[in-house]
C-alpha cells in the first residue's frame, strides 16, 4: 500500500484568500514547491484535500474550481498528485448542493476516497492543513495530523475558543518544519 500526504489548499500552498475563485488571485506561499518535491522524495503521493464553498454560492462552477487547481499546480511544478474537493454547503445558495455530506471537512470522506482510489495506507499518511476542521478530518480517517500556523488560526486560538476536536499530532509554524516532522 501507498502513503501520502493529504493537503489543504488555501493558506497551505497559496495565500488565504475568502472564496477563492479567480486564478489571478492566487499567490503560492513561500517554500511551497521545495517542500513538495522532498515530500515526493520520500515516496509520499500529494493529495489536495479542500471544501470549495464558493460553489456551493454560486460564485464558480465545479469545472472553475478544476481549472484553479490545474493552474495552481502548474505554478508549482504540478508536483500535487490530485485535487479532490466538496462542493456542498448546509446552506447553500444552489440547491443542488445545499447539504449535509461526508465530503465536507471535517468529515473524512474525500481522504476515504482517495484511499480508496489509490491504495493508500491512512495509518502511513499525514493530513495537514491550517484549521482545526483538518485536523479533525485527518484524525476521523485515521492520519496523522500537523496544524500549520496561519493568521485565521492564530486569531481563532488567540481568542480562547475551545474546540470539540483533538489538537493534531504536531503543529508547524513554517511549512519547512513539515519535514521534519514527517521524516
Amino acid at each position: 500500500m501507498r502513503k501520502a500526504v493529504f493537503l489543504d489548499r488555501d493558506g497551505v500552498l497559496n495565500k488565504e484568500i475568502d472564496l477563492l475563485h479567480r486564478k489571478e488571485d492566487i499567490e503560492i506561499l513561500p517554500g511551497v514547491e521545495e517542500v513538495l518535491k522532498k515530500l515526493k522524495s520520500l515516496g509520499y503521493l500529494l493529495i489536495v484535500i479542500s471544501n470549495q464553498p464558493a460553489i456551493a454560492r454560486g460564485m464558480i462552477t465545479e469545472e472553475g474550481v478544476r481549472e484553479i487547481n490545474d493552474y495552481l499546480n502548474s505554478l508549482i511544478g504540478n508536483l500535487i498528485d490530485r485535487f479532490y474537493f466538496c462542493p456542498h454547503h448546509p446552506n447553500a445558495n444552489l440547491p443542488q448542493y445545499r447539504m449535509v455530506c461526508e465530503c465536507r471537512k471535517p468529515a473524512p470522506g474525500l481522504i476515504l476516497q482517495a484511499a480508496r482510489d489509490y491504495g493508500i495506507d491512512l495509518a502511513k499518511s499525514w493530513m495537514m492543513g491550517d484549521m482545526y476542521s483538518d485536523v479533525a478530518t485527518g484524525k476521523a480517517a485515521g492520519c496523522k495530523t500537523i496544524l500549520l500556523e496561519s493568521e485565521q488560526n492564530k486569531k481563532i486560538i488567540e481568542s480562547g475558543k475551545k474546540w470539540e476536536v483533538q489538537e493534531p499530532d504536531y503543529k508547524a509554524k513554517y511549512l519547512t518544519e513539515v519535514l521534519q516532522i514527517i521524516k
